[in-house]
């Protein structure tokens, strides 16, 4: 591998910490979700990962609506970039434009494969289970 390569590959952001919990706030999961820390709860933030696998989600969903279809699709390279385009946030470093892409079609695939879950729909259920 050259040396020209690797002065172009983005590094990961540095590691961050809340309370005693040290994460990636790039890669590791569960951002987005409420964890304890010692008497109180915390939410930590929702990564690139995770907004692009529900934005993924998502959009497959609405497509499949719009075109009145029931049917699952998979996009092929050149399509996948025309839809991520309009919907990549423009605010993300270009090292989170990466996952935030990867995890876009993670996400687009799984509803394709059937494997989608809507944590919100389940975390609703898990609410009104309690309220019971």
């Amino acid at each position: 591998m050259s040396s020209k390569s690797r002065s172009k590959e983005v590094a990961p952001p540095p590691l961050e910490k809340i309370g005693d919990l040290v994460f990636s706030p790039g890669t590791d999961l569960p951002f987005g979700k409420k964890i304890r820390i010692g008497l109180s709860e915390q939410m930590i933030y929702e990564s690139a990962v995770e907004k692009g696998y529900r934005t993924g989600i998502r959009a497959h969903l609405a497509f499949l609506a719009d075109h009145e279809n029931m049917t699952p699709i998979p996009l092929d390279d050149k399509q996948f970039t025309m839809v991520i385009k309009h919907l990549l946030p423009s605010d993300l470093s270009p090292f989170d434009q990466g996952l935030w892409r990867s995890y876009f079609i993670v996400g687009w695939m799984c509803v394709y494969l059937g494997l989608e879950i809507d944590d919100e729909e389940e975390e609703d259920e898990e609410g009104e289970a309690e309220d019971l």
